[in-house]
C-alpha cells in the first residue's frame, strides 16, 4: 500500500511506531489551528495506537522525508471509517484527496461498500474537499470538558444500587459483557471481544482500578464508568454507562458525579469525554447539566462505495 500522489513528489506508506512523535506533533497542529488549543499528546497517540494495526490501516503521506498528512483506518464489518488530517501547512496540496481517494480505492478492493470520514467540525476545508467528493454528513461527536474547581458533590444512588470495587481477575468479564450490551444499541455500534476490550482497557499502562466504577443490583451490573488520568490534558472519562433496565433513573448522573470525584482525587482538575451528540440515551443532556461544555467535534461524514 504505496502509491504516489497527482502532485509530484508526494507519496502514501504504512505507518510505523516510529512516527509517533511526528504523528502526534502533526495531530496538535491541526487542533491548534482550528480551535487556538491542544491538549494532544504522544502518550495519548500512543495509546490509541494499542490495538491497531499500524502497517494495515496506518497512511502517512509524505514530501520527501517531511510528514504533512496522516490518516487511520477503523475496520468494521460493513464499513471502514477514516480519520484524516492534514498539516496545516500543507493545506491546498492535494494531500487530503489523496488520503481520501486512496481509502476508497483500498476499500473497494477489499469488499467494503460503505466508507465514512471523520472530519472536525471546525475544518470548513476539509468538510467542503469530502462533500465534494460524494460524502454527506450523517453523525456528530463531540468532546466535551469541565474544569473543577472544588471537590464534586457526592453522588445520590437510585435505591437499590451500590457501587463495587472492580478487580480485573474477579471482575473483568461481567464488567465487558455489561459494557457490550449496553452499547448494543448504539449508532455504529461495533462488539469487541473480551481479548481486544482487554487489551485497550485492562493490558495499559493506564489502567487504574481506582478509577473504574461498578454499579450493582445485588450481583447484577446495571452501569459502569471506565476512567483513566494523564489522559488529552486531564482526566479522562473513556467509558459511561447504564444497562437498559436502569435507564431514566439517575444512574447515568451518578456515574458522572462518581467519575468526577475517582478524577479529583487523584488530582485531575479538567476532566473530558467523549459523546454522540445525536444519541437517542440523552447523555448530551446529562453531561451539559452537570456542567460539561463541548469543546471539539467532528462530523461523520459517510459514502457508498461503487462496486465496479
Amino acid at each position: 500500500m504505496a502509491y504516489r500522489g497527482v502532485m509530484a513528489r508526494l507519496e502514501v506508506t504504512p505507518v510505523v511506531a516510529a512516527d509517533a512523535a511526528e504523528v502526534a506533533t502533526l495531530l496538535a497542529a491541526v487542533e491548534l489551528a482550528l480551535y487556538g488549543h491542544t491538549t494532544f499528546s504522544q502518550a495519548d497517540l500512543e495509546e490509541e495506537w494499542a490495538d491497531a494495526d499500524l502497517a494495515r490501516d496506518g497512511r502517512a503521506v509524505r514530501d520527501g522525508g517531511r510528514l504533512l498528512g496522516y490518516a487511520m483506518i477503523t475496520r468494521r464489518t460493513d464499513y471502514w471509517r477514516v480519520h484524516g488530517n492534514v498539516h496545516p501547512d500543507a493545506l491546498g496540496r492535494g494531500v487530503g484527496t489523496l488520503i481520501a481517494t486512496g481509502a476508497e480505492r483500498d476499500a473497494a478492493a477489499s469488499g467494503v461498500r460503505r466508507l465514512q470520514n471523520s472530519v472536525f467540525e471546525a475544518d470548513g476545508a476539509g468538510r467542503t474537499l469530502i462533500q465534494a467528493l460524494g460524502y454527506v454528513p450523517v453523525r456528530v461527536f463531540r468532546e466535551m470538558r469541565i474544569q473543577l474547581t472544588t471537590a464534586p458533590a457526592a453522588p445520590q444512588w437510585p435505591d437499590g444500587l451500590h457501587v463495587g470495587a472492580f478487580d480485573a481477575v474477579r471482575d473483568g468479564r461481567a464488567f465487558h459483557a455489561a459494557h457490550q450490551e449496553a452499547f448494543a444499541d448504539h449508532w455504529e455500534h461495533s462488539s469487541r471481544d473480551y481479548a481486544s476490550w482487554s487489551r485497550v482497557h485492562l493490558e495499559t499502562p493506564r489502567f487504574e482500578p481506582a478509577l473504574w466504577c461498578m454499579v450493582r443490583t445485588g450481583d447484577e451490573i446495571a452501569g459502569g464508568a471506565i476512567c483513566t488520568g494523564d489522559t488529552y490534558g486531564g482526566g479522562w472519562i473513556d467509558v459511561l454507562f447504564t444497562r437498559r433496565p436502569w435507564r431514566g433513573q439517575g444512574v447515568g448522573g451518578a456515574l458522572l458525579q462518581d467519575a468526577f470525584s475517582r478524577l479529583w482525587d487523584r488530582g485531575e482538575r479538567t476532566i473530558g469525554l467523549g459523546v454522540d451528540a445525536g444519541s437517542d440515551t440523552g447523555a448530551f443532556r446529562v453531561y451539559e447539566r452537570a456542567g460539561m461544555t463541548p469543546t471539539l467535534a467532528w462530523v461523520i461524514h459517510e459514502k457508498a462505495l461503487d462496486p465496479s
